[in-house]
């Protein structure tokens, strides 16, 4: 096969026929705005499979296509190249599409940095980290490709209302169930991993597919039984997962729903503060559980006890950052094993079994670590902010769409706790930027 890519009357045919299909493909859009709306939403999740969970899909050809490849250190200029022209061409296509967003993308980035100027801020630390980097080259590359993925979020969330976006979410999520189905990628213990690389991640993602679809099917009785089944199936995957915090979360993610539908009449200042009240409990249930419970998170959930050998590397990560405490190390600067003793992550350790954590295993200190204290504060009056306006927003909406802001709060909260993913080129981060624009423009609407 690799002898008859070589061959260069195959590759003109190839070529040929590629350039007939993206031309046909570009003229139906110009003329079909139905054709064209489908077509974005394709290629939209495209981007969106690439980027699922905090690893990306690790399959061909989504693992070239991740942004990521972009920056990475090991990535070959062919791998760049190609994944340029691809990204290109899906822009070509979608050009008559294009022709009038700029505008609008303009109104919803102005709207949004208005109603959350610490967003606006925190971006803006992203694109300077490298100026304080001792690695600027990594943190200019890593702080790009964040910036690409805020970027198409931005661009997503100002083209679709929450109820064209709420299909199309599960739509994508269902795509990576299934494929993991297929390619379980079991370790030795048993536990699935699927497409995302780690069992953990892989958890997490299912049981935010599991429940997008139970609620899918509570709402929409004509198809309800599909729902159920593909809801059956990510619960499935979530078990084999062998993670104890998903099916946690699980339960958490439905409890919420169930709790939004009381409090969506309570006046805003109630609600708020409910939400808040939900958010601690469902802490300290987390914690209680995985920490504390043993026989209930070792016999019950299969889960081993971890969190206790996070808390041992917790209070080192939190001397590094203190050693920068404003701005931190910059973009992916802190965790640089191919330093070596100049990694500043250097000599963080377990040392009862000598184990070398390759991040923080929380997605909040992975960000301090990146931009310090301050980066972490400005985040955090950004997700109160966003609270305010998800509370906001339920109570002028109807459900399911009007609670979709706060369950992907609380998707955030409740996987950064324990895992990383928050901050980066990941889906993660994807959904935390379209949320905030997408509140920013549905709460500063006139009613």
């Amino acid at each position: 096969m690799k002898e008859i890519l070589r061959v260069p009357m195959f590759m003109m045919i190839i070529g040929g026929i590629s350039l007939i299909i993206i031309m046909l493909l570009y003229q139906a859009i110009a003329q079909d705005k139905k054709i064209a709306i489908n077509a974005e939403k394709i290629i939209l999740g495209i981007f969106l499979f690439a980027i699922s969970g905090a690893t990306g899909a690790g399959v061909m050809p989504f693992m070239k296509l991740h942004p990521v490849a972009l920056s990475n250190r090991e990535t070959t200029a062919l791998t760049i190249t190609l994944q340029i022209i691809v990204y290109g061409v899906f822009l070509f296509i979608l050009s008559p599409r294009l022709h009038s967003w700029l505008k609008d993308y303009l109104k919803a980035l102005f709207t949004t940095m208005l109603s959350d100027p610490f967003l606006a801020l925190f971006l803006l630390m992203i694109l300077l980290s490298a100026l304080w980097s001792d690695t600027p080259e990594v943190s200019l590359k890593k702080s790009l490709v964040i910036l690409e993925v805020s970027a198409v979020a931005i661009y997503v969330a100002q083209r679709f209302s929450w109820k064209e976006i709420y299909p199309w979410w599960r739509t994508v999520n269902l795509f990576v169930l299934l494929w993991s189905l297929v390619k379980t990628n079991p370790s030795s213990a048993g536990c699935w991993s699927g497409i995302l690389s780690h069992k953990n991640q892989f958890s997490f993602f299912m049981a935010q597919t599991a429940v997008l679809w139970f609620l899918f099917a509570f709402y929409s009785p004509k198809d309800r039984r599909l729902s159920i089944v593909f809801g059956l199936l990510a619960s499935l995957a979530v078990q084999k997962g062998c993670s104890g915090a998903s099916r946690i979360l699980v339960i958490i993610l439905l409890g919420l729903w169930v709790y939004l539908s009381v409090i969506k009449k309570l006046p805003v200042q109630w609600a708020v503060v409910s939400v808040i009240l939900f958010l601690i409990i469902s802490i300290g249930l987390g914690i209680l559980v995985i920490n504390n419970l043993e026989a209930i998170v070792v016999d019950g959930l299969n889960k081993d006890m971890t969190l206790t050998g996070r808390t041992e590397f917790w209070p080192q990560i939190v001397d590094k950052i203190n050693l920068r405490p404003l701005l931190g190390y910059g973009v992916n600067s802190f965790w640089q094993p191919w330093r070596g003793l100049e990694n500043p992550a250097h000599g963080i350790i377990i040392a009862r079994v000598q184990f070398i954590p390759p991040h923080s295993h929380n997605g909040f200190l992975d960000l301090a670590c990146d931009l310090g204290w301050g980066g972490l504060i400005l985040f955090m009056f950004s997700f109160f902010n966003n609270i305010v306006k998800g509370v906001v927003y339920l109570t002028r909406t109807q459900l399911p769409e009007a609670g979709l802001p706060l369950f992907i709060l609380t998707y955030i909260l409740m996987t950064n706790l324990t895992e990383t993913g928050l901050f980066g080129s990941t889906s993660i981060w994807f959904w935390y930027i379209v949320m905030s624009v997408r509140l920013s423009l549905d709460t500063t609407a006139k009613i």
